[in-house]
Formats: structure tokens, sequence, C-alpha cells
């Protein structure tokens, strides 16, 4: 269903599920399950989300639907939550890292993620109506929060593919093809990876953070914390004595 590798403190999740990379519930537990035992791991700082040699995922496993019975198919949607739900809350960061299609449930999964990489050729899109069905992953929510409601809405109500020109914001990095993306998400992924696993942590419970009074009390608190840790006493000597820091 899935691979993983952990290397230079990055935890590589490859998708490997037939030639498309449908997402049925056992996919969805087996990256559940990867990043619950092996991203929590103290040696691991960034976690990717990565497709195989052909895409990254089509979507959700659609010709098993009329197999399902109506208790199986809420444990499909239980079970994609909890999944988006882990790397939301998850401390380390999540990095999609996108080629070939990315379509359906496979688009709500890169949109769960925090940061994005992507080839210019990629087909991206929301084609659930086109099967009388919805994106039931979160996705309408998640593209409308991003890119607008209107812009989500035409997404999802045509289900056509979505242009990347229009929704550049949406990734971090848009490359030319499959060799570049995994160069530039190694290059992203282990830049992150060099740095402190106390303000990587931070840095990520911050962003899932709003601009209310209580959000800035709780970043006070983590401020003054974090000044006083291992890693940040080694950042600033680091500094003050013009050396690279070796930062855990």
């Amino acid at each position: 269903m899935i691979n993983t590798n952990v290397e230079n403190h990055v935890l590589y999740i490859q998708l490997n599920h037939g030639p498309v990379n449908a997402l049925n519930e056992a996919v969805l537990n087996s990256i559940i399950e990867a990043i619950e035992t092996e991203g929590f791991n103290e040696d691991v700082k960034v976690i990717v989300i990565k497709g195989n040699e052909k895409c990254f995922s089509a979507g959700a496993d659609i010709k098993s639907f009329p197999e399902l019975t109506k208790h199986e198919r809420l444990d499909l949607a239980s079970t994609s939550a909890k999944l988006f739900r882990l790397i939301k809350t998850c401390h380390k960061p999540v990095i999609s890292s996108i080629h070939g299609v990315c379509l359906g449930g496979g688009f709500e999964l890169a949109l769960a993620c925090d940061m994005r990489l992507i080839t210019k050729d990629t087909k991206v899109g929301l084609p659930e109506i086109n099967l009388g069905i919805f994106p039931g992953f979160g996705g309408v929510r998640r593209l409308s929060a991003m890119v607008g409601q209107h812009k989500a809405l035409q997404a999802a109500l045509t289900g056509e593919n979505i242009n990347l020109e229009e929704v550049k914001h949406l990734f971090n990095v848009i490359v030319e093809d499959k060799e570049a993306l995994e160069q530039a998400t190694e290059k992203l992924a282990t830049t992150i990876a060099s740095k402190s696993l106390d303000s990587i942590k931070v840095i990520k419970q911050m962003s899932n953070l709003d601009l209310s009074l209580e959000s800035d009390q709780i970043e006070e608190r983590h401020f003054v914390d974090i000044i006083e840790s291992d890693n940040a006493k080694e950042g600033i000597d680091a500094f003050i004595n013009k050396r690279k820091p070796e930062f855990k």
C-alpha cells in the first residue's frame, strides 16, 4: 500500500497502491500508522507524502464503492477525516510532492498537507460531481479557504481540471518535471530538517492558530519556554561565535 524510509531526518511516505494510487481505507490507515509510529520519532523532523512513478493519486477507490456497505462507507469517511486531522495536529510539517495526476481524494490529501510542490503538467481537480457524488474528504472546505469560495465552487460544481496558473499560491514550488520535483522536495525537506526540532514544532502549531488574544497568549508562553531550550542556546551561541549551529 505504501513504502516508507527515513533519510536526513525526513520521513518519506510513498503511495504504492496500483498504477494510480487509489485511496481506500487500507491505504489511508497505512498512512496514519506510518505517521503515528515513524513520524512521531524524535529523529524525524519533516514528513513527505509522495506518489509512485506514475502519479500522486487519482483519488478514492471508486471501483470499490458499489461493494461497500453503508457502515464501510462511513468508516472510509471517518478514516480520511482522522488522517487529515492527524496531518494538521502532528508537530511535524507535512509536505506533499505531487506529479502526474492529483484528483478527487488525492487532491484533498494534498490540500490537507502543510506544503505542496507540484509539476506544471499535473492534472488537478475535484471531479466527483461527474460521478453523482461530491468531494467528501474536506476538499471543498479547504479549497474555499485557500482560493476563495467562488473558485472552489467552480472546481467542485463543474468537475473540470483546475488551471494551475489560476491557483499558483496553493503551491510552494511549481517545477517542470518529476526529476526537478524530487530535487525540489528533497531540498525543501532537508533544509527544514536541518533546523531545531523545538522551533519546527512551535512554528507548525503557530501556523494553525488565529489572531485572537488567546493565541497571542499561547505564543507568548511558547516564546519564553523555547528561549530556554538546548537548541535555542546552541543557535544563539553559534550566531554569536559565527559558526554553524548543530541542532537536535
